[in-house]
């Protein structure tokens, strides 16, 4: 039976796999005892189990027993108490309780030292899981230095083509991501393709995943149809060797949607997210997290496509449901409720967003404390709904707020400080303090140029920001001067057809119109409306620019959750 169990868990019939391991841990519980090793074992193989349903509650409880057994029988320092110890670690994370898992893997860490040495698999295995942690708390650096040293260790230990090592290189891609360093994550990612496709071949499944990962970056530094181009090699490849029902072909397509959804290719993610979806359901149940993480996506797009009304139905649906089966204090349930707070905001229901987002607030306070990176977004969310609501004094007082403590808890230079930074200058802007909006966006933009370089997108967003400011300052030169490099690099990285190209294009116009410029606003003018009607999936529908109308598309502080 607890093979089967093993079994169904491997093909994703994680309620199959539940069912059979309450079982087995009912059978072995009355026959060997509570505290006998197998029962143990039972209580954390399901436990791993609700890990996969995200009955983290569940799983957290299991754990802690399973704990508490290994240190009463075995002792702190055997093996299995560590284990159990790094399983429970693991579940905190999920659970979004980052410094209850910190410190329990930091014990891990030092107990593996003591135990086996700083140079055994056990020791650096630990050593990742910290940095992974340290990952989910926002200490990237920590994380780094961490992750430098495990790769180094087994380099050193194993040789650059163990698959240990090449594992070691895209985890330390991964923080180099979440720390804007995407020159280093894409140069790793590259190795780790080029590894994996000579020792194991382009169709091994390693491989394959290397090569996602690598169109995950693309997408990060805005490379897009590269991005693309991999992910739809990636979907091929998975649809002709695994079929098209296989839970990794799914993922392929998830991933080619959400890049379609960069590229303004909202249909193309709209067919292949209902395909996801009907798939999750045949194969997984209405109720599985994955069928209601594919609902999320969906409505996601809606919203894009401007079916707000479906985008709404559909993230009510996904509340309820993870309300239902996981709590409401699950942090998925919590995103699912920041969802909808999106979906109201655009749909103009400016009250239901704010009573969304104070309880996102609340929650998050009560759950993990005021510091806490999940708390200082919902502060920051929050903000954005009141620039919405007009209540610009609140929303002020909570941007200055998550920017002194993202300055303390994370430094100047941290990604998260830096939007902290932009967000407060959009605040400005809506209140009309032009010149302390110009001051922070200078300061932005100077930061973002040395850090991710001129090519980055995060870059180019931010030259656009303070060309709006310039324009409002009236001074138009100067907002000419950043239009035009940005819409020179928009061209160049992402295409003329582009939504934010063509957005350049229309504000750049509005500049010349103020500059007297005509002939060059006319020209572009013509030019916007020639790209808007090339598409005709396109939803927007083309408005003639007029000098006396603003029409400048600011990136506004939509929650991002």
């Amino acid at each position: 039976m607890a093979d089967l169990a093993s079994t169904c868990g491997r093909l994703g019939k994680y309620a199959d796999a539940e069912k059979l391991k309450i079982e087995v841990l009912d059978l072995r519980s009355r026959y060997l005892g509570k505290e006998d090793p197998d029962t143990i074992w039972a209580m954390g193989n399901l436990a791993a189990t609700y890990e996969r349903l995200g009955k983290y509650a569940d799983a957290e409880k299991l754990q802690i027993e399973v704990l508490d057994m290994r240190t009463t029988l075995f002792g702190e320092e055997h093996p299995d108490t560590i284990s159990a110890m790094n399983n429970l670690a693991a579940t905190y994370e999920s659970l979004g309780k980052y410094a209850d898992a910190e410190k329990l893997q930091i014990k891990v860490l030092d107990l593996s030292n003591g135990l086996f040495g700083g140079e055994h698999p056990n020791t650096i295995s630990a050593m990742n899981n910290l940095a992974v942690t340290y990952d989910g708390l926002g200490k990237y650096g920590d994380a780094e230095k961490l992750k430098v040293e495990v790769l180094d260790m087994r380099n050193i230990l194993l040789g650059e083509e163990h698959p240990h090592t090449i594992n070691a290189m895209g985890n330390l891609a991964a923080t180099y991501e979440s720390l804007e360093k995407y020159a280093d994550a894409e140069k790793l990612k590259i190795r780790v393709l080029d590894l994996r496709n000579i020792l194991l071949g382009e169709e091994h499944p390693d491989a394959i995943s290397a090569m996602n990962d690598l169109a995950v970056t693309y997408g990060s530094i805005g490379k897009y149809t590269d991005a693309e181009k991999l992910q739809i090699k990636v979907l091929n490849l998975r649809s002709r060797l695994l079929g098209e029902e296989h839970p990794n072909t799914i993922s392929a397509m998830n991933n080619l949607a959400v890049t379609y959804g960069s590229l303004g290719k909202y249909t193309d993610a709209e067919q292949l997210q209902i395909k996801i979806l009907d798939l999750r359901n045949i194969l997984l149940g209405e109720e599985h997290p994955d069928t209601i993480m594919a609902m999320g996506n969906l409505a996601a797009t809606y919203k894009s496509l401007g079916k707000s009304a479906d985008a709404e139905k559909l993230c009510i649906q996904v509340l309820d449901m993870r309300k239902r089966l996981f709590g409401e204090d699950l942090p998925y349930t919590i995103l699912a409720i920041g969802n909808l707070a999106g979906i109201y905001l655009s749909l103009g229901k400016y009250a239901d967003a704010e009573k969304h987002c104070i309880h996102i607030l609340d929650t998050r306070k009560r759950l993990f404390g005021e510091d806490h990176p999940y708390t200082i977004l919902a502060i920051g969310n929050l903000a954005g709904i009141y620039v919405s609501l007009g209540k610009y004094a609140e929303a002020e007082k909570f941007d200055i707020q998550v920017l002194d403590m993202r300055n303390r808890l994370l430094g100047d230079d941290h990604p998260d400080t830096i939007t902290a930074m932009s967000n407060l200058a959009s605040t400005y802007w809506s209140v009309r303090k032009y010149a302390n909006a110009e001051k922070l966006q200078k300061q932005v933009l100077n930061m973002r140029n040395r850090l991710l370089g001129e090519d980055h997108q995060s870059t180019i967003i931010a030259m656009g920001h303070l060309a709006n400011t310039y324009l409002s300052l009236r001074k138009y030169a100067d907002a000419e001067q950043l239009q035009i490099q940005g819409l020179n690099l928009r061209n160049r990285l992402f295409g003329e057809e582009h939504p934010d190209t063509i957005t350049a294009m229309e504000n750049l116009a509005i500049t010349y119109y103020h500059l007297k410029k005509l002939r060059d606003a006319e020209q572009l003018e013509v030019q916007v409306q020639y790209l808007q009607q090339l598409d005709l999936k396109k939803t927007q529908i083309p408005q003639k620019l007029n000098p006396g109308k603003q029409l400048i598309k600011i990136a506004s502080k939509l929650p991002k959750y």
